[in-house]
């Protein structure tokens, strides 16, 4: 593993945090930025381990993370939490309660490292084509964005699995394993334990191939965003869609349009189903003033979004933040 693929997002300036659980993804990165702090590329590193409470090793895989981080002369923080299970399933709920920590911890200039790596992408690809995602969706996660005050990174989305377990094991350094990470009960678990392996027997790193496809769909929804800014920027403001405007648009231009600024401003992206309700509501219809479509996005990474209608515009609005999101001739 090239540390100089990670020394690449660190500002030495900034103080980093490592997302810690003490399995090998995170173990691997949280080694990494030792070495690299020892290399003078890094100044000030701390750790985050969250315990979840789920398991009955919880307090193991605690003591085990302090243990390292002592080890290394790397301070940790461990937060405790029960977690509430939402409609949207114990996963969702679990990684919700994990980001709200974070963002309380993460300050300005201060970087948050998540150990998402090529097999994460995979998985995320393949577990949104399942489910029917859209084009947004086939980009995997994002390698930066905010979180709190501060910054999210995951510098690690080149590298497979393998090749984080060659990296520790190399450089001798224990971690522990999840027991329920075996189990495939849940979508996401399924995915890589059952579906995963199979597609690798017939394309050998076949992980990094779903990564490279990722990163290309990536660039080219870049070039397309640029262009479609050039061609409908005098649409766009900061309040809403005047609807004779909207109208006046064929169907697809109508939907890209929702699409574009509901991207624009980090709300999640509505659903097929969803942005067809929107367009059965406001561009099929004549909407009035109880018109209405909510959505969310179950992990939670970005805010869910609402469209209404108010005195001829289409207003759309982040539903966790009262500023609105507009579109409105120039």
């Amino acid at each position: 593993m090239n540390l100089n693929v990670i020394a690449n997002y660190i500002n030495e300036y900034k103080s980093v945090y490592v997302a810690y659980s003490g399995g090998i993804d995170s173990t691997a990165l949280l080694y990494a930025c030792f070495l690299l702090k020892q290399e003078g590329k890094l100044k000030k590193l701390s750790a985050i381990h969250i315990n979840h409470n789920l398991s009955k090793n919880a307090k193991l895989w605690e003591s085990h993370c302090y243990k390292i981080c002592n080890q290394l002369d790397i301070k940790l923080i461990v937060k405790n939490i029960k977690i509430k299970i939402s409609k949207d399933g114990l996963e969702s709920a679990a990684r919700k309660a994990r980001y709200d920590i974070f963002s309380n911890i993460i300050k300005k200039h201060e970087l948050l490292l998540i150990a998402h790596h090529a097999d994460d992408v995979a998985e995320t690809v393949l577990f949104r084509l399942f489910r029917g995602t859209g084009i947004d969706g086939l980009e995997g996660p994002k390698e930066k964005r905010s979180i709190g005050e501060g910054i999210l990174i995951r510098p690690l989305l080149q590298f497979t699995k393998k090749e984080l377990l060659e990296f520790i094991d190399l450089h001798n350094v224990n971690y522990i394993e999840d027991e329920s990470n075996k189990e495939s009960n849940q979508d996401r678990n399924f995915i890589r334990n059952e579906i995963m392996p199979l597609i690798n027997q017939r394309w050998n790193n076949f992980e990094k191939r779903i990564q490279s496809t990722s990163d290309f769909i990536k660039d080219r929804q870049e070039i397309f965003n640029l262009l479609f800014l050039e061609k409908y920027g005098s649409l766009v403001s900061n309040n809403s869609i005047p609807l004779d405007i909207f109208k006046d648009l064929n169907s697809a231009e109508a939907k890209e349009l929702i699409r574009f600024v509901i991207h624009k401003n980090n709300i999640a992206s509505p659903s097929k189903k969803v942005l067809n309700e929107i367009m059965k509501t406001f561009y099929d219809s004549s909407p009035s003033e109880s018109s209405i479509v909510k959505w969310s996005r179950a992990d939670k990474e970005q805010r869910g979004g609402k469209v209404i209608y108010n005195s001829d515009f289409i207003v759309i609005k982040d539903i966790e933040y009262s500023g609105m999101i507009t579109i409105c001739k120039s």
